[in-house]
């Protein structure tokens, strides 16, 4: 563990978008990723492959669970990413809040400069005890951590595309992993789903023109959510 930190400010209110998320239960993923570089808005990729990794966070009432299947117009959740094929190793993470407006959405980030974890050697409830120590000059993240507990850890992988125009992106995310952080070793308690999860993210002003590209993808549109997918796999059952 490695604590000796630089945590940077907070970022300001600047990213209000919509994410429509559509899923995919059947197909493979590189058919659905030559369906976006088929899109008449000529997307094309942007970034490499790279593995996502959270730990979610909520009260001990799963209450931000709740807000999202309720359909909850103004909620929030808070999640721990970081990246890289190791899930284990969490470096140079970021803790985000994000936030739910209606349809549209914000995020706070407050990324943890040369801060280290390993989950093979410490637990997800250390990894929360000392997130609280590091937050300290960072009210916000700190008074919402100390009211919450780690409930669930998930990994996926992720693909970046742009459109040609510059205005939409799109996110392809598939071999979906979810672990229940109270375990020690986290591979005892593994659920995977096969689910591939296209999102398309663009600014609210830009939202009349979005169902042209969104008319292209040749799936439903979803209320799809990672978090509340981890917790019925996990738990077994709906908590609301």
């Amino acid at each position: 563990m490695n604590m000796e930190k630089v945590v940077d400010k907070p970022a300001q209110n600047s990213n209000i978008r919509f994410e429509r998320k559509f899923l995919f239960q059947k197909g493979h993923v590189q058919d659905i990723i030559q369906s976006v570089y088929r899109n008449s808005y000529g997307f094309h990729e942007i970034f490499h492959k790279r593995k996502v990794n959270n730990i979610y966070f909520d009260d001990s009432n799963y209450n931000f669970y709740k807000q999202n299947v309720e359909g909850v117009a103004d909620r929030k959740k808070l999640r721990l990413r970081w990246y890289g094929e190791d899930a284990h190793i969490i470096e140079n993470p970021t803790i985000e809040i994000k936030k739910k407006m209606g349809e549209a959405g914000d995020k706070d980030s407050l990324r943890l400069k040369g801060i280290s974890f390993d989950l093979a050697a410490q637990t997800a409830n250390d990894v929360h005890r000392l997130l609280i120590g590091c937050t300290r000059q960072q009210v916000a993240a700190h008074e919402a951590l100390k009211k919450l507990h780690p409930t669930l850890i998930n990994t996926y992988e992720r693909r970046y595309f742009l459109s040609f125009c510059g205005r939409y992106r799109i996110t392809v995310d598939f071999n979906q992993a979810f672990y229940n952080p109270n375990y020690t070793i986290l591979e005892h308690s593994q659920q995977k789903i096969n689910d591939i999860v296209l999102e398309l993210k663009y600014a609210v002003a830009d939202d009349n023109e979005a169902r042209q590209v969104s008319q292209q993808i040749k799936t439903r549109l979803s209320k799809n959510s990672k978090y509340v997918n981890g917790i019925n796999l996990l738990y077994h059952y709906d908590l609301a």
